[in-house]
């Protein structure tokens, strides 16, 4: 269980920080002198096109894959069927989530314009929102303090009401 629990917090690592530093490396790039890019208007207006549908296309599905896959992972019958299932939906949404900052960032630089900016910083905060603690799992997968308290050990802190 323990192994599982650090994956989720290195897949989580991994994608919000990589696309930190993806989107500041671009930016930089951007914003120095020697890059400079030229491309026809039509050219310029389908990227910039592609790149907001792609970008709202992938918030969306990272909303609604947040909203329903915790609902389903709590209905499994063993605690370690319900970390196996969230680590494998933190990995893939912070893999994919970088993937399309990737893709965005790379529109950005053949584009030299930052307007699918905005909406690249969008989904770095959805992922900064739903980033993994100990007490969103627990909430998030409906678990006791007593199978909190088998996963975390001393780490986790009990409510201090339910003690009482």
């Amino acid at each position: 269980m323990q192994q599982l629990t650090r994956k989720i917090r290195r897949s989580a690592n991994f994608g919000l920080f990589g696309s930190i530093a993806v989107i500041l490396v671009v930016l930089i790039f951007h914003f120095s002198p020697w890059h400079i890019t030229y491309q026809s208007q039509e050219v310029f207006s389908w990227m910039l096109i592609s790149g907001t549908i792609l970008a709202v296309l992938a918030v969306v599905m990272a909303l609604f894959s947040i909203r329903n896959t915790p609902r389903r992972l709590r209905e499994l019958p063993t605690v370690e069927q319900k970390m196996q299932g969230y680590s494998s939906y933190i990995s893939s949404l912070y893999k994919g989530s970088l993937a399309i900052v990737v893709i965005e960032c790379i529109l950005m630089l053949l584009m030299s314009n930052t307007n699918l900016l905005m909406i690249t910083i969008l989904l770095v905060l959805l992922m900064v929102i739903t980033f993994p603690n100990m007490y969103k799992i627990k909430n998030d997968l409906s678990l006791t303090d007593d199978e909190m308290t088998d996963l975390y050990g001393s780490d986790y802190i009990r409510d201090p009401k339910q003690l009482q």
